[in-house]
């Protein structure tokens, strides 16, 4: 009697579920994801990656998901976005790795100086030794939905041309991140820990002389109203990622996940690496527009200044390695891969 109704309950409970999922599903309620960022809503990845990747996810699950975009830290601080994913203040976040120092260090292999030369071919080499598996052990608890780099970062002033590695001695430069820091040191500059949503008022109120930035940030802050000498060097990229909340993740249904993995991964990686290339070219046209000077370095000079750096790429290998991490092995394999995809 007892057995008989411990089964009668649970085929009650199994028919209230069914119940309640096809009650959900005729209600055609979507499912709401929040995707965070802190750029503004006419920066390149906004217009090019974050809101084709929303109006794609809807269009390709039927409407069953929604994705809405926060801008502009409406969510929190640049720095705290992966953090707020893990923690579920957004369900997916763009993530520039360099903003927490040394939480990531094999990704950061991508950002040592003179190893890229355009954003395009560092996203395909950043995704690769992703899905590799070189790099998935520095992100436990969270999805990867994709990673890429921002074409190459120059040197950007607004009073001075820089053409030898004397002129940029004693300069006050807005650094990015802790490589580039310490390249900048490397090379006598007293570097600037700035925002870039703050840059264009620093330089403006001359607490800066100038920025090492990509091309394309000329045109997403109308740089090109400040700076006035452009020195070409292709001085490094940063990593960059779209990652999701583990939970939110695993609570999708299997199809809608295939769906995302198919929109984000390599694809979205490759879009979004082609179109910092294309705003590096709109960056460059804003400063002919102008009148600024765009310089680039010679070949010699170039080589002096990649000389200088390579004690920071050495440290890198060592660092790296007496952390019980491969540090060796993925600097060769990134190298490598950038050979490959550059022919």
């Amino acid at each position: 009697m007892r057995k008989g109704f411990i089964l009668l309950a649970m085929v009650l409970c199994f028919i209230l579920i069914v119940a309640a999922g096809n009650s959900s599903a005729q209600t055609g309620k979507p499912i709401e994801l929040k995707l965070s960022h802190f750029m503004s809503p006419m920066h390149n990845l906004h217009v090019d990656v974050f809101a084709p990747f929303a109006k794609e996810v809807e269009e390709r699950t039927k409407g069953r998901v929604k994705v809405t975009i926060f801008p502009g830290e409406a969510l929190g601080k640049a720095k705290d976005h992966y953090d707020m994913t893990m923690h579920g203040v957004t369900d997916i976040a763009f993530v520039i790795h360099g903003y927490t120092a040394g939480r990531f260090p094999l990704t950061s292999v991508m950002e040592l100086p003179f190893l890229v030369p355009s954003a395009k071919i560092g996203s395909r080499v950043v995704w690769d030794l992703y899905e590799k598996k070189y790099l998935a052990p520095e992100y436990p608890g969270i999805k990867v939905l994709s990673f890429w780099v921002h074409s190459p970062g120059h040197i950007h002033m607004t009073k001075k041309s820089v053409r030898t590695l004397d002129d940029i001695k004693g300069l006050r430069l807005r650094s990015p991140g802790p490589q580039q820091t310490l390249l900048l040191k490397e090379f006598g500059v007293s570097p600037l820990t700035i925002p870039v949503p703050e840059l264009y008022q620093a330089l403006q109120r001359g607490m800066a002389d100038g920025a090492i930035i990509p091309f394309s940030a000329i045109v997403d802050f109308k740089l090109y109203e400040l700076v006035r000498f452009h020195t070409l060097a292709d001085l490094y990229v940063m990593t960059m990622s779209l990652v999701m909340n583990q939970k939110a993740w695993e609570g999708l249904p299997p199809d809608i996940q295939k769906a995302i993995e198919e929109i984000a991964g390599f694809r979205t990686s490759e879009m979004a690496g082609a179109s910092y290339d294309k705003y590096d070219v709109l960056g460059k046209e804003a400063a002919k527009k102008v009148g600024a000077e765009i310089y680039a370095l010679s070949p010699d000079e170039k080589k002096k200044w990649a000389d200088r750096s390579k004690p920071l790429v050495d440290k890198w290998i060592t660092d790296t390695e007496a952390k019980g991490l491969p540090g060796r092995k993925v600097f060769e394999e990134a190298t490598q891969l950038l050979g490959k995809y550059s022919k």
